[in-house]
């Protein structure tokens, strides 16, 4: 009795709950360096797979992405955040309209139409064949990840939706979030540039971590995945547990740059980007802080 007591104690307690939504052509394996620092950390993951719909995956849309996301978004009487990379960053402001989570943070995101600038780019096909590639294709994509972090990743890549990519690549009209936000990057992503990130940052009023030498899958995945998470959890811990009660996400407030390992005071010194990008940081964010 004494231990059924216990047992029924235990799951009344409030549960936080991260939700990951991983990018095109990935899974909720893009988690797995995550999982378990946010698990210790007291927090329920919430990582599945994003399905096709009953259609196949040529026919598969974002709207059909959108729904699967917005029902992992439960509450277990503690507090929401809702994480995405990439692709995932633009479901993860879609769902924030109406799951009103405590707080979003978006990785390497693709852009909302609002912030999207330039031209369309050219139209993928129906299924964008990534399953089963050149290895090379993903040691190419992983510069900072170990060797067998890479093997990881390449035998679990799958085919994704182009019509899912197009919606994307068209422009997906998002709302500002009204929760604190934060948008990581890194500085060697060849997928989505980080100056496009400054703008996501500055549009959405995040606050941002920015990370040297890192790829696009980098923040997951990299060498330095475990740190990137620690943060994150850092982040939360000041933005919407009880000590931040009241905080306001109205406007950017913090502008973290986190240099590669040994080389904090040759990135401190010389600084990031060219005149007009360090115009824009200085612009859209009130405090620089290096950490390294």
């Amino acid at each position: 009795m004494y231990a059924l007591t216990l047992l029924l104690a235990a799951a009344s307690q409030p549960v936080d709950v991260a939700v990951m939504v991983h990018g095109a052509g990935g899974g909720g394996w893009e988690y797995h360096l995550w999982k378990p620092v946010f698990e210790r950390a007291g927090w329920r993951v919430v990582a599945p797979d994003l399905e096709p719909s009953a259609e196949g995956l040529a026919e598969t849309r974002f709207a059909d992405y959108l729904a699967q996301v917005k029902s992992w978004c439960k509450r277990e009487g503690g507090r929401l955040v809702i994480i995405g990379a990439s692709m995932g960053g633009i479901l993860a402001l879609k769902a924030a309209e109406t799951e009103a989570p405590d707080a979003i943070v978006l990785v390497n995101s693709t852009l909302p139409r609002e912030v999207r600038r330039g031209t369309v780019a050219e139209k993928a096909p129906e299924i964008i064949r990534w399953a089963n590639g050149p290895r090379e294709e993903t040691v190419a994509a992983m510069p900072d990840s170990s060797p067998a972090e890479i093997d990881f990743a390449w035998k679990r890549w799958r085919d994704e939706s182009g019509a899912v990519v197009n919606e994307i690549r068209n422009g997906i009209p998002a709302m500002k979030p009204k929760c604190p936000t934060l948008v990581v990057l890194g500085q060697h992503d060849t997928d989505i540039p980080y100056t496009d990130g400054l703008r996501l940052a500055e549009w959405a009023g995040a606050d941002v971590h920015l990370y040297a030498g890192m790829s696009h899958v980098g923040p997951l995945m990299s060498t330095r995945a475990t740190e990137v998470s620690e943060s994150i959890l850092s982040w939360l811990k000041k933005k919407i547990m009880p000590s931040a009660q009241g905080a306001s996400n109205a406007k950017p407030t913090n502008y973290f740059i986190h240099p590669e390992p040994n080389h904090r005071r040759r990135i401190v010194s010389r600084g990031w980007g060219n005149r007009q990008e360090r115009s824009q940081w200085r612009s859209c964010f009130c405090e620089v802080f290096c950490l390294g």
